[in-house]
């Protein structure tokens, strides 16, 4: 049986929110957080370029932060997809957020966003990693370094690394072709 994901990638507030997403969808899914109002022009334009291969769907707070996050990235990327929960799915006692949401409340958000729906692919894991000389080595971290300045991706631990590679649709030839260039 065929196993489907979203192609877009969410964008959330925080780790929580993350957190809530996956729990809601599943692993598969990629997200990644703003980590507040502090968005500044060199993650627009990260959004831009994940948003050119991928697709965004912004799912943030419906509070006065979340709002203003999603127009700044409405404003940078217009062709950005938006999901909503209600203050009262994302209340919680006085705290209102994402990660306050039941998963059938998020996974609501998401389907009335429209998401595309692709065929899983076979994604990085941690093993890619390691197979790589990426983490477990003396030099994996300065490897590292030197692979996110090939593939034009930040810099990131062996575990966010993975998640970066998955996030930028970083493709298996890609990586491959990097790390001979790596190792030359």
């Amino acid at each position: 049986m065929k196993e489907y994901m979203i192609q877009e990638v969410i964008v959330v507030e925080g780790v929580m929110d993350i957190v809530a997403v996956k729990r809601a969808l599943g692993d598969q899914v990629d997200v990644i957080a703003t980590h507040g109002l502090g968005l500044d022009q060199d993650f627009l334009e990260k959004l831009e370029k994940i948003n050119d291969r991928h697709g965004l769907i912004v799912l943030t707070d419906p509070d006065f932060a979340g709002k203003k996050i999603r127009q700044k990235i409405r404003n940078y990327i217009p062709s950005a997809k938006h999901a909503y929960i209600s203050r009262r799915e994302g209340a919680k006692s006085s705290d209102i957020g994402v990660e306050n949401a039941s998963d059938e409340a998020i996974i609501l958000a998401i389907e009335k966003a429209k998401p595309e729906l692709i065929e899983a692919v076979d994604k990085f894991s941690y093993q890619d990693i390691v197979e790589a000389g990426l983490t477990g080595l003396p030099n994996a971290k300065k490897r590292r370094e030197k692979m996110a300045d090939l593939l034009r991706i930040e810099y990131a631990n062996a575990k966010q690394f993975v998640t970066k590679l998955n996030i930028y649709g970083i493709s298996r030839q890609e990586f491959l072709d990097a790390l001979r260039r790596l190792d030359d």
